[in-house]
């Protein structure tokens, strides 16, 4: 018996050598990954997007272009149809996507950068290399959303990012949500390019202004186009 816990207790430390050995290589290649998104932070992206969302059984579907590049109130407009032959609710959520002027900032995801420090390595194979971590937010309370990331080790990019709630919160006085989840998924980097958000999707539940509600929403961006900044003007020759 003795020997069979001298043997139990080698390979508890052959393994715990063996994550530690293994974390810094996949800890690593996140950092250098999400250090390269944030060199895209600042860039500026065209895209098309299929919106669908359904909620206490009322199901909304919009086809969307958004391209930074035109003038403000101008930037999203309807693909295959015209505001008119929108329904009511379809009007409404698309006047909701005209507030919304910087949208291509979700497609990165460059902000991980403030939360690396906070993550821990909790899964790695040959091909990918999981972490999860707390989702801090001055919006928030604390220690309410939990953020799980997948890394792809061999191509260098972060492939899924999952939140998911831990416990019932109040997001506003009015409003307490009862559970949450969001998955995002990003496509591998094109050249020298940046992962780019292909598809998310995500469920809530709880209650605003004293009303029960239940949603879920996806959406699916396509024709994603980096937009270069208008060049400076050429200055006055003397």
């Amino acid at each position: 018996m003795r020997n069979f816990r001298c043997i139990v207790c080698l390979f508890f430390f052959a393994a715990s050598a063996q994550a530690e050995d293994a974390q810094p290589q996949a800890t690593d290649i996140l950092a250098s990954t999400v250090e390269k998104a944030a060199a895209f932070g600042d860039a500026r992206f065209a895209f098309s997007v299929d919106f669908w969302s359904e909620q206490n059984g009322e199901e909304l579907a919009l086809r969307l272009r958004f391209d930074p590049s035109k003038a403000s109130g101008e930037q999203w407009s309807l693909l295959d149809v015209s505001i008119d032959d929108l329904s009511k609710d379809q009007k409404k959520a698309f006047k909701q996507f005209q507030k919304s002027e910087t949208p291509d900032d979700a497609l990165v995801y460059d902000t991980l950068e403030d939360e690396l420090g906070d993550l821990v390595l909790v899964e790695e194979t040959e091909a990918v290399a999981v972490f999860i971590g707390p989702v801090v937010s001055d919006d928030l309370p604390e220690d309410v959303l939990e953020m799980t990331i997948t890394l792809n080790k061999a191509e260098g990019f972060v492939e899924q990012i999952d939140v998911r709630s831990k416990k019932p919160f109040k997001p506003m006085p009015v409003a307490k949500i009862k559970s949450m989840n969001q998955s995002q998924i990003y496509a591998a980097p094109n050249g020298d390019g940046v992962a780019l958000l292909q598809a998310s999707e995500g469920a809530a539940n709880g209650k605003a202004m004293f009303k029960s509600f239940t949603t879920q929403s996806r959406q699916r961006y396509f024709e994603i186009e980096r937009i270069d900044p208008p060049e400076s003007p050429a200055a006055d020759s003397e």
